[in-house]
């Protein structure tokens, strides 16, 4: 415990470059749809500069709703011990079937598009 009273949590760290914030920090809230609370995520800079790169890099990113649901439905799928009727998950996650729907086609291509990637990509060593 810092004896400092800082407004800087001791654990705190850029979230560009991984520098300690002893100095304090520069804030945003950005779009980011694997944030699957509400679709927004906190950003935490060492520096105006910092803060600026880290927001422009979510401005480019696209907001998919489906990488959002399909975060949603994994949470509630783990709260939920035992499987969950199409009522119960859509009731659980606030979501309607046709999202769930969507949130499911997209993890299954989601899914492909990585095992591809991996599949392409050379062993090292």
């Amino acid at each position: 415990m810092r004896s400092d009273r800082s407004r800087v949590p001791e654990t705190d760290i850029c979230d560009l470059c991984a520098r300690r914030l002893t100095d304090g920090c520069h804030l945003s809230v950005v779009l980011d749809s694997s944030a699957i609370r509400d679709g927004r995520r906190l950003v935490v800079a060492c520096s105006p500069a910092h803060l600026a790169v880290l927001r422009q890099e979510y401005r480019v990113r696209p907001f998919v709703a489906e990488e959002l649901w399909s975060g949603q439905i994994d949470r509630a799928q783990a709260l939920h011990p035992g499987p969950l009727t199409r009522d119960a998950l859509a009731e659980a996650t606030g979501l309607s079937h046709l999202e769930i729907q969507r949130a499911l086609a997209w993890r299954k291509h989601r899914t492909w598009q990585l095992r591809e990637q991996e599949q392409q990509t050379p062993e090292v060593g």
